[in-house]
């Protein structure tokens, strides 16, 4: 069976969408910040959408909760989704007038059926790291020191990255959505950073959406927001590398 092309041209995109930056259920909004004023110096209408707003969120139904409820409804909307916020997509696109997706560095949920929050190697890595009450260190203590400092440009932003992560429940790390079928048919492309996420790439490659590469890190949205801005419009206009 042909694949569908799912690219949208840029004159296909209505004049006024609201572009999405996802943060990711684990990291916080803070990381979107720089991208974000990139695009509103460009004249560029942008919201940041966290997974939750006054409290962190226990379960992945909080957080599509979240995601949603910082989603415009009265506007078709962009979604710009970043690490594990791309699990959410399917369920947004249900709800929301999505008319596009750029998915950076960011997963690709299944086509239907059980997304998993996090893969088997993550869960397997934190089994035994929840405190008496269930919640897991935040997410930059999840890895060694070396490489969550190389992650950010400078201390001070890292500090402002880290006061602003949720810290989740072991019961959401583990969490599955239900993701029904139909949602690959809105246009997507894919940015990745470095090849963290290389599976990624090729299965955006195997959908045919288009696909741009920056060298980084996964948070290369905080060294250099105007590539990444730069990048992201140009896959909103359906421009691989």
């Amino acid at each position: 069976m042909q694949t569908p092309d799912f690219t949208l041209m840029a004159e296909d995109i209505p004049d006024d969408p609201v572009l999405v930056l996802m943060s990711s259920a684990l990291l916080g909004p803070a990381a979107w910040v720089p991208v974000e004023a990139e695009l509103r110096a460009r004249g560029r209408d942008v919201v940041i959408a966290p997974p939750a707003d006054e409290a962190d969120p226990e379960t992945p139904a909080d957080a599509a909760l979240g995601y949603a409820t910082a989603t415009p409804a009265d506007r078709p909307v962009i979604l710009i989704p970043h690490s594990n916020a791309g699990s959410f997509v399917p369920t947004l696109i249900e709800i929301r007038n999505v008319v596009k997706v750029v998915f950076v560095d960011a997963t690709i949920p299944v086509a239907s059926g059980r997304q998993k929050i996090a893969p088997k190697n993550l869960v397997d890595a934190l089994e035994h790291r929840a405190d008496a009450e269930g919640f897991l260190p935040p997410w930059t203590e999840w890895f060694s020191e070396p490489d969550v400092a190389a992650l950010f440009p400078t201390r001070a932003l890292r500090t402002h990255v880290e006061r602003q992560q949720p810290q989740v429940r072991w019961d959401f790390l583990t969490g599955e959505l239900e993701i029904h079928p139909g949602w690959q048919s809105t246009p997507a492309g894919y940015l990745a950073f470095g090849s963290t996420y290389a599976a990624e790439m090729e299965r955006a490659r195997a959908l045919s959406w288009p696909v741009r590469q920056l060298n980084g890190r996964h948070l290369h949205m905080l060294v250099d927001p105007p590539g990444v801005a730069d990048a992201i419009l140009a896959l909103v206009e359906g421009r691989a590398n």
